[in-house]
């Protein structure tokens, strides 16, 4: 998207900056959309449909490359979150889809409806369980965030722990014309993460999850 890169006016035009959200799923991405309304509407990501989506760094790359977008020149940004907390997200979030398809994971919101968690946990720790073809939970976060070779793409890592600040602290490093809400958008009603695992479920995040706690430094 090209954002303002301040209020003041060049002689025709304001200054531009490039910028891209790789939106990682259920990681703030609706607080994040809020504020770079309404100039988000114009990015490659949603304009283009094939681009559309919770994509890859290197989808995105392959996409952009068909259509002559020079993801280079961008300067790409993300949020992540405590894995232990991803998961709940993603549990409460897909029973309450409710056959509405805002979730794009059909297979997830059946099942999902006669779950608790710990039926959830076991689900994820077979790999031959039932899922939708775009396996969003069977991801690590890091794997939207690679390239080809397998090094971090993006310019900069936000928390979903602590949005607010550190997008304000971005746009402001940026220089962007961009206002931070005062509160997010589609806040969790549910209970603290800890309250949802034993030590199996402790185990099984920490396993499938190894490269994001070693690289983004969570704990349980």
């Amino acid at each position: 998207m090209l954002v303002p890169k301040d209020t003041r006016r060049s002689f025709f035009r304001r200054e531009k900056k490039n910028i891209l959200f790789l939106h990682v799923p259920k990681c703030g991405g609706s607080f994040v959309e809020q504020a770079f309304l309404p100039w988000i509407r114009k990015c490659p990501s949603r304009r283009l449909r094939d681009a559309r989506g919770h994509l890859t760094y290197r989808e995105y790359s392959e996409v952009f490359d068909r259509h002559r977008v020079d993801l280079s020149a961008m300067h790409v940004f993300t949020v992540v979150r405590n894995p232990w907390d991803w998961h709940v997200s993603w549990f409460h979030y897909l029973k309450e889809d409710r056959g509405r398809g805002r979730s794009g994971m059909p297979t997830e919101v059946e099942l999902f409806q006669s779950f608790d968690f710990s039926d959830y946990l076991r689900w994820l720790a077979d790999d031959e369980a039932p899922t939708s073809p775009t396996r969003y939970i069977r991801k690590q976060q890091l794997d939207y965030l690679t390239d080809a070779n397998g090094r971090l793409a993006v310019h900069r890592v936000l928390r979903q722990e602590r949005l607010a600040e550190d997008l304000a602290k971005m746009t402001a490093d940026l220089h962007l014309a961009v206002t931070v809400p005062e509160s997010r958008a589609n806040q969790s009603s549910h209970g603290h993460y800890r309250q949802y695992y034993d030590d199996f479920g402790i185990d099984l995040i920490a396993q499938r999850h190894k490269d994001d706690i070693k690289t983004f430094g969570y704990s349980f």
